[in-house]
């Protein structure tokens, strides 16, 4: 695979790399001003004002400008022919990741929204250059295949600048996969199936944030789990 294969120019190399794989980047979505007027925007939220910088769970619904990147074409169009069908928003969330900041532990998102295997995915949009120094992501290709996976307690203490899911549990692979850690450039868009096992590392960079929106989607009409804190609903794109 070419490392900026594109949608626009390749579908069928795209949509067949994630079919193997489980993901896909795809570069230069967003530009770099307005990744900076996400960031800005974050920063305006509760969470931010307080210092806490826990990540934000549905932040379009403290400000409704979230719901415009959900909305952008480019993306719904690459998670519409990923997904196959009509789409429907379902979750945004909004990562800090300050320095310091322990990373997720390998987890499947389909594991807390329980849709239908294929139906949903994941748009993780770099607002900045993320790499495995400032808390990147870690990809274990082709684990979609091998649909939901049992999880096993970490008994790892919840950090308050984190999820309180991020490392409560992991899943356990049946099998041996190599992980691969995964460069995002500022403004590029990282899809992820629902089942693919991934995690993120810890930011162990002295001054590097890791701010990254992620909005996830699901097939129009199909069944999933709203969740008790999350309260999860379609989303009209």
């Amino acid at each position: 695979m070419k490392k900026q294969l594109s949608f626009f120019k390749k579908p069928d190399s795209v949509l067949n790399f994630y079919s193997e794989y489980g993901y896909h980047i795809e570069y230069g979505v967003i530009s770099d001003d307005v990744c900076d007027e996400i960031q800005l925007l974050a920063h305006q939220l509760a969470c931010a004002k307080s210092g806490n910088f826990a990540p934000v769970m549905m932040p379009h619904r403290e400000n409704e400008q979230f719901l415009h990147y959900m909305k952008n074409p480019q993306i719904t169009a690459i998670m519409s022919a990923l997904l196959a069908g009509n789409i429907a928003g379902l979750q945004s969330q909004f990562f800090f990741m300050k320095p310091g900041t322990r990373g997720f532990t390998p987890h499947q998102d389909n594991h807390f929204v329980q849709a239908r295997h294929g139906a949903f995915a994941s748009a993780w949009l770099a607002l900045e250059d993320t790499c495995q120094e400032n808390g990147g992501l870690v990809v274990y290709p082709g684990t979609h295949k091998m649909g939901t996976l049992p999880v096993v307690e970490t008994n790892l203490k919840s950090l308050s600048a984190q999820d309180p899911n991020a490392y409560r549990t992991e899943v356990s692979l049946p099998v041996e996969v190599n992980p691969i850690h995964v460069s995002v450039p500022k403004g590029a868009v990282l899809f992820i199936h629902g089942d693919v096992v991934h995690a993120s590392n810890t930011n162990a960079s002295k001054d590097r944030w890791r701010h990254v929106l992620l909005n996830t989607y699901i097939l129009q009409g199909e069944a999933f789990r709203p969740g008790r804190d999350a309260k999860r609903v379609e989303i009209s794109l």
